[in-house]
């Protein structure tokens, strides 16, 4: 999920494993003209984050002399084995941005990340963040992160303006009359979602549940509102109003779907502000993540910054993440060339965010994110609401038994991880 945006490491020719890596210079601290080199792992794919960060890292240089940044992107899949490898061999990066959401607990426990806890607590500006923004072990801090990626609802008015729809949904009810609306009309194509067995399918699927006030520890206890949810999603693919076809589409292809014109309304994140800004064909209007009988409620995405536990350049790298990340002006920049939104309240009322119509949904959902749960298997958690929602997009099962075994698969990847959950 970009939910969270996804990232790991590796040098072109270093593809292998422990027994090569040792081999491998992936991290140094001096380069060849005698500068000193901070490394820096991330598996961005996005143009916009990556221009972001090396216009950034060209200022940091300049107020740094003799210091170079190397960014190394890794592929997305790769990221957790790497950083587990370099743990082991003490040859890794200096700064980490990792996928918090899904490999917290292993990076922690496998010692990839640094305490950090002195450095946040004596941060000037740590007061300006979310409680949630700050990831913790045992009490000690290992990842922050500088800003979220967030699920949002996006409209083709073009389409909606069609059928006398002029207001985007609030409710799931809503969006099942607009849905209907789009079908009977028979011109074009309902709603653009991913609906993947893994873990961006239930990315999507999950905000439905946490509106009716259903997270990921209590499904078993409101087993009826699960059964609904999943019932009205087999609705929609039985009626056309989600493709069958988007049982296997990530969030990516549900975004070109979306952006090629044929679809009235596409669910998905905050990042993809600025390609429909300056690429739509179409007006786009936004709006929060319907809501399902209580309030719009999302889970918060992004990466966790931390710095890595074996790197000789621990001091100059909480410098870099202060800098590149955390600070005021690199959120705002962040924001403009990625449409990520921050995490930081002074950057969050900036009047670059502020007077940006499309981006309020999402700065508005900030204020009501879920708690992902602290369990070590809480991807495989995912995956298994994943897997139950591309069976019901695709007809393989019925709303009940998508709930039956999405409960089930979620109970025991909780008790395969020690059975925390809260």
């Amino acid at each position: 999920m970009k939910a969270s945006t996804k990232i790991f490491i590796a040098a072109t020719s270093c593809v292998a494993l422990v027994g090569s890596l040792s081999s491998c210079t992936l991290s140094s601290n001096s380069g060849s003209s005698g500068n000193k080199t901070l490394t820096v792992w991330t598996y961005y794919s996005d143009t916009g984050q990556k221009n972001a960060l090396s216009e950034r890292d060209a200022v940091f240089e300049k107020d740094n002399p003799g210091w170079k940044v190397n960014q190394v992107q890794v592929p997305f899949d790769q990221m957790d084995q790497k950083l587990l490898a370099a743990a082991q061999t003490g040859n890794g990066p200096d700064v980490i941005a990792n996928n918090v959401v899904v490999d917290f607990p292993s990076l922690v426990g496998a010692g990839v990340l640094k305490d950090i806890s002195g450095e946040w607590n004596g941060y000037a500006d740590k007061g300006l963040f979310p409680d949630s923004s700050v990831w913790r072990s045992n009490g000690k801090v290992y990842n922050v992160m500088s800003y979220t990626n967030l699920l949002g609802l996006y409209g083709n008015m073009d389409i909606l303006a069609q059928y006398g729809i002029t207001t985007m949904p609030t409710t799931m009810d809503d969006m099942e009359a607009a849905l209907a609306k789009v079908q009977a009309g028979g011109k074009y194509q309902g709603l653009a979602e991913a609906g993947a067995p893994q873990v961006e399918g239930a990315w999507l699927f999950m905000p439905w549940l946490l509106s009716a006030g259903v997270n990921y520890c209590s499904l078993s206890s409101h087993a009826d509102r699960v059964t609904a949810t999943y019932r009205r999603i087999a609705a929609w693919a039985k009626n056309g109003y989600i493709p069958q076809a988007a049982a296997t589409w990530d969030q990516a292809t549900a975004w070109q779907k979306f952006m090629a014109g044929d679809y009235a309304f596409g669910l998905n994140g905050n990042w993809n502000l600025r390609d429909a800004k300056t690429n739509a064909t179409f007006t786009v209007t936004t709006a929060q993540f319907p809501t399902n009988g209580g309030p719009s409620v999302v889970f918060p995405g992004g990466e966790g910054l931390g710095i890595f536990a074996k790197s000789k350049n621990a001091e100059m790298a909480w410098k870099y993440l202060q800098t590149q990340w955390l600070s005021k002006d690199a959120q705002v920049r962040n924001f403009q060339t990625s449409g990520s939104v921050p995490f930081r309240s002074d950057a969050t009322s900036d009047a670059t965010l502020a007077q940006d119509a499309a981006a309020l949904p999402f700065l508005k959902a900030t204020t009501n994110v879920a708690a992902w749960p602290h369990n070590p298997k809480t991807a495989d958690m995912q995956i298994s609401i994943g897997k139950a929602v591309s069976a019901t997009i695709s007809g393989q099962q019925t709303g009940e038994e998508a709930a039956q075994s999405a409960m089930a698969g979620v109970a025991a990847a909780q008790k395969a991880g020690g059975g925390g959950c809260e």
